[in-house]
């Protein structure tokens, strides 16, 4: 690989990193309707994200051992997109399954914050797993470019990643909801 692929990793790593942000401050207006905005909100689908991603980075670590681990990066980059843009269509469904219509309002803040939990993980988990795979596999190829060693591959990885999450961050709270919406939001990420 030479310089050019170099940069061209760590550009997927920043676009990931604020994909996952996207799809995080995302989520939380997702599950609104159903669950509200709380606190109790926040942190279910803030601690099913970084679960998600711990997992992807143990993955994409196993993956990366592979002979061709592009091949893994390029799959994870389409399944990661393919799960983000269908989560405005499979919120409604996921959500209703937990909770229950005859909700009496003496049990909603427990069925919230424990429904919103589970819609979370439904919803969630699964592309923040394959989002969190990408950054192992993008340190091992630039790692094996042979122009950084693994210390220095992954520190720009890490970079890189924050870097896109940082503006993911802003991109999506200032710009691409507003005057996006949640479905084009979601898509574009």
């Amino acid at each position: 690989m030479a310089r050019g692929s170099t940069r061209l990793l760590l550009t997927a790593s920043a676009l990931s990193g604020g994909a996952v942000m996207s799809m995080e401050l995302s989520a939380v207006r997702l599950l609104a309707p159903w669950f509200g905005t709380s606190q109790a909100v926040w942190s279910n689908v803030i601690g099913v994200v970084l679960l998600g991603l711990s997992i992807g980075y143990l993955i994409g670590a196993r993956i990366s051992r592979g002979d061709r681990p592009q091949v893994g990066l390029l799959m994870i980059l389409g399944l990661g997109a393919m799960f983000t843009a269908w989560l405005p269509f499979l919120a409604g469904p996921v959500a209703n399954q937990f909770l229950p219509s005859d909700l009496r309002l003496d049990s909603a803040a427990e069925v919230f914050r424990w429904g919103s939990l589970a819609a979370s993980a439904c919803l969630f988990l699964p592309a923040a797993i394959i989002l969190g795979g990408g950054g192992p596999l993008v340190v091992e190829l630039v790692s094996r470019n042979g122009e950084l060693g693994a210390g220095d591959a992954g520190g720009r990885m890490l970079f890189a990643s924050t870097l896109g999450s940082l503006v993911g961050v802003f991109a999506t709270s200032h710009y691409a909801i507003p005057v996006l919406g949640l479905r084009a939001t979601l898509f574009l990420a």
